[in-house]
């Protein structure tokens, strides 16, 4: 089945400067991807939504099956990949920045989806400032920071202050959810404000993000974020829809930072100066607290190939210790699962099913997997199991064990 994709972008995601007609083409199916600029529509064949892999938003699945969404999220996904070396460069700075990040958003209890909302608002610089006076990694206005409890004055910014800026942005983001119910909606209340956004849902009688008429701002926000985490994470599933120059950059190892070329254009102010330096390398009293005594990773599993139908995954998202919540995998190796051949850099969702107390046993079971070869998503249904036993349950003796990275294995129920 042949099917034609066009995607022609406006002349702000600066394309033509770069590839004036690129063609990217499926290596599994004859699907055709043009990205032209000669035009400022964009002509979008559902077919494509098949293609997509699941994509979701803590925890919250995002409707990708719709030709709307999935128009976006491609539209965002092109946008952030216009530009090679500005991409790798903010790698680069996530990487310094996310382990300071990721361990108070945990603490706060925020989903860790939302370590990419900084990318979007300031480029993860504390020194940027916005048109409107919006300041620092978490980009708060003054009266927005000092309800918060962050010190706004000559000399003494908070919202400067990485470890502090984030925590702030935890309580807001947190206060955020318990009106709206929804962390979607959190981030779009984070980005439009919460008396906006309550007036839209009330006029419109619609609760959910992807359906709401929003500004043009605040309806492309949270497709900005999630791009940046899909690139990030899972941007093999994206073969084909990427130039294949940026999926090197994405997969290229990082090396440490150096001076930036003048045309990167892809985020404002990617140069990390000496103050943000300072930010990763001495974090304030909070951020030393929550990274202190924390514990190695869990040592690897190595005994899955005893198991018939084993397989190995690593974790790549996950979005809290709490039932039904949905983590990612990636599968590190080939394999069958429940009978099906399955690749290196295919994509496991699996479901938090259970977490019991009195064994500390986490049980994970996955009902979907996606084939970055094919690009299609089949069912299927695998369990978490303990290398060394083959039985069903993951000991869980410390929560810090379960972050990016952590190698499991599973079998067929």
């Amino acid at each position: 089945m042949n099917l034609l994709v066009c995607f022609s972008l406006t002349t702000s995601l600066v394309m033509a400067s770069i590839y004036p007609f690129v063609n990217f083409r499926d290596k599994s199916s004859s699907h055709l991807v043009s990205v032209s600029s000669t035009t400022s529509t964009i002509a979008f064949d559902p077919g494509l939504t098949r293609m997509l892999p699941p994509v979701y938003f803590c925890g919250e699945s995002v409707p990708v099956h719709e030709e709307v969404v999935a128009r976006r999220l491609v539209s965002a996904l092109v946008r952030n990949t216009a530009h090679n070396q500005a991409m790798y460069r903010i790698r680069q700075r996530a990487a310094s920045f996310f382990p300071i990040i990721e361990p108070i958003l945990a603490r706060h209890h925020v989903p860790l989806d939302f370590k990419y909302l900084p990318l979007v608002e300031s480029a993860l610089r504390g020194f940027a400032v916005s048109r409107s006076g919006a300041v620092g990694y978490w980009q708060f206005m003054p009266g927005t920071a000092r309800e918060l409890g962050l010190s706004v004055r000559p000399g003494n910014d908070e919202r400067q202050n990485l470890a502090k800026s984030t925590a702030a942005a935890c309580r807001y983001l947190t206060y955020l959810h318990d009106r709206l119910g929804s962390w979607t909606l959190a981030a779009a209340a984070y980005n439009n404000g919460l008396g906006a956004l309550l007036s839209n849902i009330r006029r419109q009688q619609q609760r959910d993000y992807y359906y709401l008429r929003l500004n043009a701002e605040t309806g492309k926000y949270l497709y900005r974020i999630l791009a940046f985490k899909e690139l990030f994470s899972n941007y093999r599933s994206y073969e084909g829809l990427i130039p294949d120059q940026m999926l090197a950059y994405l997969s290229e190892p990082l090396t440490p930072e150096s001076e930036p070329n003048g045309d990167e254009v892809l985020l404002p102010e990617l140069i990390l100066d000496e103050a943000t330096r300072s930010a990763i390398n001495t974090p304030t009293q909070e951020g030393s607290e929550l990274t202190a005594g924390r514990n190695s990773d869990i040592p690897l599993p190595n005994a899955a190939d005893v198991f018939r139908g084993g397989i190995k995954a690593r974790l790549t998202e996950s979005t809290g210790l709490q039932r039904g919540q949905v983590w990612v995998f990636h599968l590190t190796r080939d394999g069958i699962a429940d009978g099906k051949e399955v690749e290196e850099g295919d994509v496991l969702y699996a479901i938090v099913e259970d977490i019991d107390l009195k064994t500390n046993k986490l049980y994970l079971r996955a009902d979907r997997l996606y084939s970055t070869t094919e690009k299609h998503t089949y069912n299927l249904a695998l369990s978490a199991v303990d290398a060394s036993t083959g039985r069903i349950g993951i000991k869980l003796p410390d929560v810090d064990q379960v972050k990016s990275g952590w190698l499991l294995t599973w079998k067929a129920l």
